[in-house]
C-alpha cells in the first residue's frame, strides 16, 4: 500500500530587527533566508515571509513613536527606528541605542494575518545584534506559542551554544544545507520534493526576492566562499566550499528582476567577486552591456585589487558599476603580507590609476582600511588614509570586530579586557572591545574622523588619471 505524504506545509520566514547604536541599509538584505524561501518554494512548501526591517511599512513610518526612515539613492536609507535602554553590556557608551525596524503593533499585526504555520524559520546576522533576535522571537511566541521556531543565520552558526541558551527558539539550525530536507521531514511529516537541490549553490533556484514586500535593489551572488583564509575573517568559516554559479543563470537573474519588477540597482554579496571570473561574471557583463545599459552595480563587499587588470577596469565601468569598494586593509608591508599577500600599495596605486582611466570618478570609488586589530597601531591606520588620500580617492575605515572562530579570535581575546567569548555584545565594532593603552577609543574616534575629512576634501568630479599595465 503506497504510502500518503503529509500536506504541504506553510512555512514562515522572519528577518528580524537590529538592535545598535547605528544600522544602516546598504544594500542589506536577508539574502541567506531568501535561498531558504526559494529552495522551499521549489520543494513544495508554502512560504511567505515577513521583513522586520522593511523600511516603507506604512504603519511604522506614521507612527509618532517611531524616528522616520530616510531615502537614500541607488535604493539605500536609514531604518525606521526607536530609541531603547541599553544593555548592562554598553552601559559606559555615551550613545543612544536603538531597535531598527518595523513597530511591534505592525509586527503583531502581520503575524496575526498569517494562516497557522507549521514551522517558523527566523534568521541571523550580526552575532552582536541577538538582542533583535529574542525581542523578535518574543513577540511571535505571543502569536504562535506553540509552533516551532527555528533559528538560523550568522550568529547562530558563531555563537551556537549563546543562541541555543539565550534566544528563546525551539531549535538552532547549523547543520548543513543538505541535511535540512531531513529536519524539515521530521519536524513537518512533509518530505521537499527536491533534497537533491539543497547544498547544491550551483543549480539552487535564485533567492526568493519577490517575498518582500518592495524591491528598491536586488543583491546578487556570484559564488560563495573564498579562496584566502585571512585571519580576522570568518568567510571561509561559514563558506568553506568555494562555489560558482552559472553565467547563464546569474545572467537570467539579473534581467528578471529588471525587466519584471523595474529593479535598477544590483548590489553583489560576493566574497571574492573578480577571483576566477574570468567564465561567469565576465560574459555575464559583456551581456548586460549589450542587452541591459542602464544598470547600476555596486560593491559593498570589496574586491580584490590583484583582480583589477585595465581590461576588468574597463569593463566595470561599461557594465554600470557605480559603487565601487576596494580592498586594502593596510599599507603596513609585513602585516599585508601575514594577511594572505593579497595587495600591495603600489599595486594599489596603479589600479586606482587605472580605474580612473577607465572611466570611474574618484567619489565612485572607496577604499576599505582595517581598524583596531590586535596588534595594530593608531600610526599604521594614519599612514594607510595618507596613502588612499594621496591618489584622490576615497577611504573608509573597516573597524575590527572580533569573530569566534577566526584565526585572530584569540588574540581578540587574550587582549581585550571584556568577556568576549561568553558575551557576544562585546562583538560590535562601535564598543570597540580590543581598546588598549596603544589603541584607545579616542584614537579610533580620532582616525574616523581622519578618514571623514578626506572623503570630504574629494571634488565631485576627478579627471582621469594615466592608466597602468
Amino acid at each position: 500500500m503506497m504510502a500518503v505524504m503529509a500536506k504541504a506545509p506553510l512555512i514562515l520566514l522572519i528577518n528580524p530587527w537590529i538592535t545598535d547604536f547605528a544600522a544602516y541599509d546598504y544594500w542589506t538584505k536577508p539574502l541567506g533566508l531568501l535561498l531558504l524561501g526559494s529552495l522551499l518554494r521549489e520543494g513544495g512548501c508554502g512560504v511567505t515571509l515577513i521583513d522586520c526591517l522593511d523600511r516603507h511599512d506604512p504603519f511604522t513610518t506614521q507612527h509618532p513613536e517611531i524616528i522616520p526612515p530616510v531615502h537614500r539613492r541607488y535604493g539605500t536609507g536609514k531604518y525606521p527606528r526607536v530609541r531603547i535602554g541599553k544593555p548592562p553590556a554598553y552601559a559606559g557608551m555615551p550613545r543612544h541605542y536603538y531597535r531598527y525596524g518595523i513597530h511591534p503593533d505592525s509586527f503583531r499585526q502581520q503575524l496575526m494575518a498569517v494562516e497557522q504555520p507549521a514551522l517558523i524559520w527566523v534568521t541571523s546576522m550580526m552575532t552582536y545584534w541577538y538582542p533583535g533576535v529574542q525581542e523578535t522571537i518574543r513577540v511571535i511566541r505571543e502569536v504562535f506559542p506553540i509552533t516551532p521556531v527555528w533559528l538560523g543565520g550568522i550568529y547562530a552558526r558563531l555563537c551556537g551554544e549563546h543562541a541555543g541558551r539565550t534566544s528563546g527558539a525551539s531549535e538552532v539550525v547549523t547543520v548543513p544545507q543538505s541535511v535540512i530536507p531531513d529536519r524539515i521531514a521530521a519536524a513537518t511529516g512533509f518530505s521537499p520534493t527536491n533534497r537533491n537541490t539543497w547544498g547544491r549553490f550551483d543549480i539552487a533556484p535564485a533567492p526568493a526576492w519577490d517575498l518582500l514586500p518592495r524591491l528598491t535593489y536586488v543583491p546578487l551572488l556570484t559564488g560563495l566562499g573564498c579562496i584566502f583564509r585571512c585571519p580576522y575573517c570568518a568567510s571561509g568559516m561559514l563558506q568553506p566550499r568555494w562555489q560558482r554559479r552559472n553565467a547563464e543563470v546569474v545572467y537570467r537573474e539579473i534581467r528578471k528582476w529588471h525587466r519584471e519588477f523595474g529593479v535598477v540597482d544590483f548590489a553583489f554579496y560576493d566574497d571574492a567577486l573578480l577571483i576566477q571570473a574570468e567564465d561567469s561574471l565576465k560574459p555575464v557583463l559583456r551581456r548586460v552591456c549589450r542587452d541591459l545599459p542602464g544598470l547600476r552595480f555596486h560593491t559593498p563587499n570589496a574586491v580584490h585589487i590583484r583582480a583589477l587588470t585595465p581590461t576588468w577596469c574597463r569593463l566595470l565601468c561599461e557594465s554600470g558599476f557605480t559603487t565601487l569598494r576596494l580592498g586594502l586593509e593596510t599599507t603596513e608591508p609585513k602585516r599585508q603580507r601575514d594577511w594572505g599577500g593579497k595587495v600591495e600599495t603600489e599595486m594599489f596605486r596603479t589600479t586606482v590609476a587605472n580605474l580612473l582611466a577607465a572611466g570611474f570618478t574618484a567619489n565612485q570609488i572607496g577604499v576599505y582600511l582595517l581598524c583596531g586589530l590586535p596588534g595594530q597601531s593608531p600610526e599604521e591606520v594614519a599612514a594607510a588614509i595618507a596613502t588612499v588620500q594621496e591618489t584622490g580617492v576615497r577611504p573608509y575605515l573597516a573597524e575590527y570586530s572580533p569573530i569566534p572562530g577566526t584565526a585572530m579570535w584569540w588574540e581578540a581575546v587574550a587582549q581585550s579586557p571584556f568577556d568576549l567569548e561568553n558575551e557576544p555584545l562585546y562583538h560590535n565594532n562601535t564598543f570597540f572591545a580590543c581598546r588598549r593603552a596603544g589603541f584607545t577609543i579616542q584614537d579610533l574616534a580620532a582616525l574616523k574622523d581622519l578618514a571623514r575629512h578626506a572623503r570630504r576634501d574629494i571634488k565631485p568630479e576627478t579627471p582621469s588619471a594615466p592608466g597602468g599595465n
